[in-house]
């Protein structure tokens, strides 16, 4: 067979391809000429792609749960840390929202659901109000967020905090091509004039006013139906009751404001599947200066939470519950327990443990009574039968404020106790506590041992507080200095560093540490290695390199000052 004739179909298969290649090529330059350039998207609508670890779901990092004032919680969200135990007759309450409902730009406990916890709770009405919200979450992060988090907490409350932007960002999410064909739309201009990239995803919040019957639009309440349908479901299924809160954002309350077609438009749709909703709109153009109360285009600034909350507070359908005790009642409760420090509050209740709470300064101006009831309050967070109580109670005494040395053998029972929030308690307090919790050391050590999570970090860090020779800690130490997780690295470092001379045997995984990718966690070995004093010399050489290639440059500072207090420098 004559291999010209044989060959000719391989030729002609490689002219077809290389037609076909430069065919395409001719397409794709003339469509990236001719595409419009792509919607220029406000900055408060996320790709969650872009923002989230998972492409769907966040949270912040994880709080050990105590003390009260921890920035965020055990579930890695800014409130309050609470126990999964309430008490019969409670309302529990909800809150799922994003940056407006968070609190952006304000104090944790200046945003409307702590806001609303803390009056309520004020009036002993006994009544918890969770903030289960953050930056960039939508509805269908808060739909996970109740799924993963708040169920578990058995609420008879749910609110879903709707911002108009959730509607956008659903869109720009959920409606994006599938699989191969996003890749496609990603690098191929073509494919994005095809399809009408130009005009595919909403840019603005104010698209949903201009022009509410596009594709997109329409695809984008669509999409927030569905999610609010089986938000519902499910909060239905737990027994509990589902609620809609409709914030807007602050061109709805300017002159010439549109038609709040939008909120009637979510009315509609809430009729129709009979959930109840709050819309603020109406609210707040009762005031005189309804812009006033905006921190920006939708956050809301410390006056304008505080206005939600008294909207909110004043709802009867959505509070419905009374005060517990009257304040009198509770208050001669309380003052049986001044006249007696030393009673039962291993019986107490959470009505006894706020009035002390509200009484911490008076009781601060007699010493003697403030320890004994301090004793008391911290013996109740540990041997209470009950949780909730015992947790009413570890709240209580953070709140007194540091107990003196007759409270460690309680304390020291609180770190072999099986609640981890009760060993939680008694970590810090007896961390806080200083030298005068030293005889606790040895039951630290035996918690860090057994306990492989946060409550290892958290007693080795209450050994390096109370100070003194701890060698038996260090090798537990040098294993935290290798986790996987930043702050537990640098927790440990600098839990060896407070140990000073006596952290010695430490040296050889400190230097190793001085490598660690973190600048935190590198600025914490170089301190620690540092309080080692004489011991420290073997690390000179390291020091100075580290000072020579850093790359960051309080890193190479920290060094600077190390190696000036050297001994023999």
């Amino acid at each position: 067979m004559d291999s010209s004739r044989a060959s000719t179909p391989f030729r002609n298969f490689a002219l077809a391809a290389a037609s076909t290649i430069l065919f395409g090529g001719i397409i794709e330059g003339a469509a990236r000429l001719l595409e419009p350039p792509p919607v220029q998207k406000e900055e408060y609508l996320w790709d969650w792609s872009e923002r989230f670890k998972d492409a769907e779901f966040y949270t912040l990092e994880k709080g050990e749960g105590y003390p009260p004032s921890e920035e965020t919680n055990v579930d890695g969200l800014r409130d309050a840390t609470r126990p999964l135990e309430s008490y019969p007759a409670r309302q529990r309450i909800v809150i799922l929202g994003d940056s407006v409902t968070y609190g952006h730009g304000l104090e944790a406990n200046e945003a409307f659901p702590q806001l609303i916890e803390e009056r309520l709770q004020g009036h002993f009405v006994p009544i918890d109000v969770f903030n289960i919200a953050l930056p960039g979450w939508s509805t269908r992060q808060e739909r996970l967020a109740y799924d993963r988090i708040a169920r578990r907490y058995k609420p008879t409350d749910v609110i879903l905090a709707v911002c108009l932007n959730d509607f956008a960002e659903l869109q720009i999410n959920l409606a994006k091509p599938p699989g191969l064909l996003l890749l496609l739309f990603k690098h191929s201009a073509t494919v994005r004039l095809a399809m009408g990239a130009s005009r595919r995803e909403i840019g603005a919040v104010e698209e949903l006013f201009k022009e509410p019957d596009s594709p997109r639009v329409q695809s984008a309440f669509n999409l927030f139906r569905r999610e609010v349908r089986d938000l519902r479901d499910a909060v239905k299924r737990d027994g509990a009751r589902f609620h809609l809160l409709v914030f807007p954002f602050r061109f709805q309350v300017e002159p010439n404001a549109p038609p709040p077609s939008v909120q009637e438009r979510i009315a509609t749709f809430a009729a129709a599947e009979e959930i109840p909703i709050l819309d603020f709109l109406p609210e707040l153009m009762k005031e005189k200066a309804p812009a006033g109360v905006f921190l920006d285009y939708d956050h809301f600034n410390k006056a304008g939470h505080e206005r939600i909350t008294e909207w909110l507070v004043g709802n009867q359908d959505l509070i419905r519950v009374s005060p517990v005790f009257p304040e009198g009642s509770a208050r001669a409760r309380v003052d049986r327990l001044r006249s007696d420090p030393t009673g039962d509050f291993a019986h107490a209740d959470e009505v006894v443990f706020r009035m002390i709470r509200n009484r911490a300064k008076e009781l601060a101006a007699t010493p003697a009574r403030l320890a004994k009831v301090q004793d008391g309050v911290v013996a109740a967070a540990v041997d209470h039968p009950s949780p909730r109580d015992r947790f009413e109670a570890a709240r209580t005494a953070f709140y007194l404020g540091l107990p003196g040395a007759t409270s460690v053998p309680a304390l020291i029972r609180g770190l072999q106790h099986a609640d981890p929030r009760v060993r939680a308690f008694a970590t810090w307090t007896l961390g806080e506590m200083g030298e005068i919790a030293g005889p606790s050391i040895p039951a630290l050590v035996a918690l860090a041992r057994q306990d492989g999570g946060a409550g290892k970090t958290g007693a080795l860090t209450a050994i390096g507080k109370i100070g003194g020779d701890s060698p038996e800690a260090i090798p537990l130490l040098l294993q935290e200095l290798k986790h996987t997780k930043e702050a537990r690295r640098y927790r440990a470092a600098r839990t060896i560093g407070k140990m000073g001379p006596a952290a010695a045997p430490a040296l050889a995984g400190l230097m190793d540490a001085l490598h660690d990718p973190s600048a935190l966690v590198r600025m914490h070995v170089v301190r620690a290695l540092g309080n080692l004093g004489e011991a420290a010399k073997p690390a000179v050489p390291a020091l100075i390199e580290v000072l020579n290639t850093d790359p960051d440059p309080e890193v190479r500072k920290e060094v600077s000052h190390t190696l000036s207090r050297l001994p023999g420098r």
